[in-house]
């Protein structure tokens, strides 16, 4: 992928924004659609980030209409300040990953989490999970959860109604999803072992909490 367009979460009848993702260019576009008309979309660009670190994934923050954040190519999951009201506003911060290795998604809550899907490494986890709702950034920023050990983590996406329930999809094989809450994180387990032809779920036995993906002849 070389460039993608994104509607905001954020945007409302008089406030139609969307987002320009040029990722050749490590940059970031906010426009504001002005015009459309049978033969023609007439927008302007409201403010621009750029000379960002390469990414290979984006998402919008569910709570701050202002924040994005990008997966890093080499894993880091970086929080950057896109804010047409403060356009000087250069805030980047990224938290920082033992092995370096291609993050394929990331993704935020609408509790202010961040979740982040790296490349298969061995002895180390594949899904962090970070806690936006304090402040104080480091350097140091451990992740608030690790799942998801040696397994590469392709896609995730919060719940939009259960914000601490995450669906993940794992070594291109398997539909994961985690339940965030409490000491127990893994609550509500659930995998789907899929092939690339299925057309329908098939409950597996009720104690393995297993369904597998048949095909049709």
């Amino acid at each position: 992928m070389e460039a993608a367009i994104r509607w905001s979460p954020h945007s409302t009848q008089d406030r139609p924004r969307f987002l320009i993702i040029d990722v050749v260019g490590n940059r970031l576009r906010l426009c504001q659609l002005d015009n459309v008309t049978k033969n023609k979309v007439s927008y302007k660009q409201l403010c621009v980030r750029d000379k960002l670190p390469n990414y290979t994934a984006f998402d919008w923050s569910k709570k701050d209409a202002g924040i994005v954040g990008i997966g890093s190519a080499s894993g880091e999951a970086v929080v950057a300040v896109l804010d047409p009201d403060r356009p000087d506003n250069d805030f980047l911060h990224s938290f920082p990953i033992r092995h370096q290795r291609k993050c394929n998604s990331i993704a935020f809550s609408n509790k202010n989490l961040l979740a982040t899907g790296l490349d298969r490494v061995r002895n180390d986890v594949c899904l962090n999970i970070y806690d936006l709702n304090d402040s104080r950034f480091t350097n140091k920023d451990e992740p608030y959860k690790k799942l998801a050990s040696s397994e590469a983590i392709s896609s995730i996406k919060f719940f939009s109604g259960q914000p601490d329930t995450l669906v993940a999809g794992v070594s291109r094989q398997y539909v994961r999803i985690y339940d965030l809450r409490g000491e127990v994180f893994c609550r509500g387990f659930l995998n789907y072992i899929c092939s690339y032809r299925q057309t329908r779920l098939r409950p597996a036995s009720p104690s393995s909490r297993l369904a597998k993906c048949t095909t049709s002849p």
